[in-house]
Order: C-alpha cells, then structure tokens, then sequence
C-alpha cells in the first residue's frame, strides 16, 4: 500500500496511508521563466505538497487547525488557486478551478475560510436569536443552497464557537446518521460562520404548532427511532447534545436531522463548559440541579429530553406545562409531572424521563423498546423493562457503549416477553419475508 508523510505535533513527519487522504490533484507555482508542479494530497491533519507523487520529502507542510484562515485565489468569477505561508512569505498556487472547488469542499471543517460573501449570497434569513442568526444562502461557484450560522466572536464566545465546530467535525468524519452536517467555516472581525447543509421545511417545534391533534403512535414512534439513531451516533462519538427540543429537530418528509450543537460537549467536560443548559420543560433535572449535587452527569440527559419529546408528539402538551416559565422551570428541576394516560408507549415515555439516571433507559435501550412498539401490537414495555433489570446491573448499562446496528432477527431473540404467534402490527407485514442476520 502506497504510503505518505504526515507532520506530527513536533513538526516531524510521520508515516499514514492513504486511507487517510481525502483529496489530490496536481496544482503550480507559476515562476518567471518556468512553472513548477505540485502533487497535492489533504488528509484530515494537512496539506501537502511534493514535487514526488508518492509525496516523499514535501516541500510544502500546511496543517490543518480551525484557528488558520486559509485564503483561496479568484479571478473572472472561478476559484482558480491558493496561498500559503512559507518562511514569513506567501507562495501562491494555481490549479484546476474544479479541482479548487472540490478541494475547498473536502477541507472546509479543519481551518477557517475568510470573506464569505464573495462566495455566498443571502436568500433569507431562517431564525435569529441571541446567539446570533441563520440565514439561508446560496454559493456563487457551485449555486448548492446551504444554512450559515453566524456567532459573535466577542465576550470571550470564540472557545464555545470552537468546541460546536469540532464536534460537528467529529461527528462528520464518522458519517453519522440523522445529523447536520457542517461543510465549511468562515470568520472575519466579528463573527465566525458555521455552513451546514440546508434541510427544506420546517422544525419539529413548528410542526407541533401547526397541529391540531398529535401525532398518531406510530408516527410518533417513526420519529423517535430516527431520534435515537441520530442520538446513538452521537454518544458513540462521546458527545452529550444536552439541548434536544422539538426546535432543535428538523422535520422534513418524514425524516428527522438533530441541530444545533452549541451547548453540546464531549463527554468527560460536563462541568467545564456551561454545566447547566438546556431548555426548560425538557432538561434533565440532574442537569438543573449540577450546581447543588456537584456531580457531573451522562449521556443519559439526551434520553430524558427524549422522552419529554415523544410525550409532546402524543399529546402536543409539555411534560412539566405550567402557567408561566418560572413555573416550568421548577416542575422541570424537581422532576414533578403527571401522566394521566395509559399504554405501552406512555409506559417508554416514564422509563425515560425517570428522575434518577440509573433506573433511565440508555439509548441501545429506549431503540430496541422503540422497534418492538412498531413491531409487536401488543408488547409490553414494563415486563420488558423488568427483564432487562435483571440482564444489567444498576447504572449505565454496557449497551451505551456497544451500540453495534441490531437486525430483526437479534431483535427477536432479545425480546423475551413476546410470544412467537403475538399479532403483527402493519409495519411487521410489510416487512421481507426472508431476515438475514448480518
């Protein structure tokens, strides 16, 4: 397997294969009496550029760090080239105007790119707030329609723009499910631009207040399986969202994205980077309560919201709905609600949003009791939920962390309170008749 050169931390080189490239494309230096080319290779930690095509001995050494403003070359309206810092210079290279393009496209989430506006022009703007506005734009060079957020990078804001960039890097790197995905990032003296693809339609939020009845059980469950397979990718990537709400959802032909990840963390910093957060009426208490407990919470948070949201889809009513937010607040901090209704997906709806962390469900968890409610017309979420206590000790259970896809027939085999002639539910019919384990 061909191999090349990777600067580490200390300025050395160091040997990656190319599985670790992401693009490469032949670009120049144009000198006075002759031009010189380069083979160009980008991975996820630099740029380099070699006289050699097995890139041995680079010349030229760019790593990739999201605090670098990388600067693109433009002439008649087409991105036809670069610069790049070299010995307190700048070296300027030229190449194909696809290839920029597509070079720009592949490199946008590890450094920052500056003077949006030449590449984008504003359509509308989608939402604004305290943290700044989305708008939504279209890009002068490829015409692909994208969201911008732009944040104030003042009052000490740049470390929290930062951390929301690189876990919408992680979370792209690792092509996970149901998740805006981030293609570049731009700053100027004010503000930092964060483009992620742009989802048509509205957010969930929206559509519950259009709404004048609930989502039936199955549509609401349809939506919390797409939830969770969003969530799963998440936490398998160490990250708590810590702001799941039905406006942090877009909700797009039956399909589901989970937004906004700017109170998101990696796990282990919980009590680093604003260690109470969330929205009311659909945090966690223990997030509520962190200043008096002291004590750093998980992933099981984004369980909890969960839950709150799957109540508001079958009622259109909030878990902890009161006269006025102070109120919501409270019943959301002490954990004080009433559910009134009756039946097995009300039942899922109590295992999530339980007020002590270790009797919640985990994710793996509250998936598999999803499907089998799509599955089985009669599945019983508490026997179930009363076999899985005797399968796992208190605490967070190993599934958290073994969150491997379950087919069908694993599923079956898991299930252990459904019988094998219960009655099958529409989506359980429609379904290949032969299931092949993977």
């Amino acid at each position: 397997m061909q191999q090349m050169l990777i600067p580490t931390s200390s300025g050395q080189t160091s040997l990656a294969n190319n599985a670790n490239i992401l693009y490469e494309c032949i670009v120049e230096r144009h000198h006075f009496f002759l031009n010189r080319k380069y083979y160009l290779q980008l991975t996820n930690q630099s740029l380099t550029l070699s006289e050699k095509q097995n890139q041995q001995d680079p010349k030229y050494i760019y790593q990739l760090k999201i605090d670098k403003v990388f600067t693109w070359s433009l002439q008649n309206n087409k991105i036809v080239g670069f610069q790049l810092p070299y010995q307190d210079k700048i070296k300027d290279f030229f190449g194909n105007p696809n290839d920029m393009v597509n070079l720009k496209a592949k490199m946008g989430a590890f450094v920052c790119y500056e003077k949006i506006e030449v590449f984008y022009k504003k359509e509308e703007i989608l939402q604004t707030g305290s943290f700044g506005k989305v708008t939504k734009e279209i890009c002068r060079f490829t015409s692909n329609r994208v969201a911008i957020k732009s944040v104030k990078c003042q009052n000490n804001q740049s470390p929290a723009i930062k951390n929301e960039i690189e876990i919408l890097k992680r979370l792209k790197q690792s092509n996970a499910l149901n998740i805006l995905e981030i293609k570049e990032v731009y700053k100027d003296e004010l503000n930092y631009y964060i483009v992620t693809e742009y989802i048509p339609g509205s957010n969930l939020k929206q559509h519950l207040d259009r709404r004048n009845k609930p989502f039936t059980m199955q549509e609401a469950l349809s939506i919390m399986e797409a939830l969770l397979k969003g969530l799963q990718s998440i936490h398998q990537n160490g990250i708590i969202h810590r702001d799941l709400k039905p406006a942090n959802l877009m909700y797009h032909n039956n399909q589901i994205k989970i937004i906004d990840f700017g109170l998101a963390c990696l796990n282990g910093k919980q009590l680093e980077q604003y260690p109470s957060c969330g929205t009311a009426g659909y945090s966690a208490p223990e997030v509520l309560n962190v200043w008096n407990k002291k004590q750093a919470y998980d992933f099981k948070v984004d369980l909890f919201s969960a839950g709150c949201i799957l109540y508001k889809l079958l009622t259109l009513d909030g878990l902890f709905n009161s006269e006025n937010e102070k109120e919501t607040f409270r019943n959301n901090k002490l954990c004080q609600f009433t559910i009134k209704e009756k039946g097995s997906v009300f039942d899922l709806v109590q295992l999530l949003v339980k007020a002590e962390p270790q009797q919640r469900l985990d994710c793996c968890q509250a998936m598999e009791a999803v499907q089998a409610l799509l599955d089985y017309k009669y599945f019983d979420v508490n026997t179930w939920y009363a076999n899985k206590l005797k399968s796992y000790q208190k605490g967070r259970s190993q599934c958290e962390f073994n969150q491997e896809p379950q087919t069908k027939l694993s599923r079956q085999c898991s299930l252990t309170s459904i019988k094998h002639q219960e009655p099958q539910t529409e989506r359980q019919r429609n379904l290949p008749k032969k299931i092949e384990q993977n």
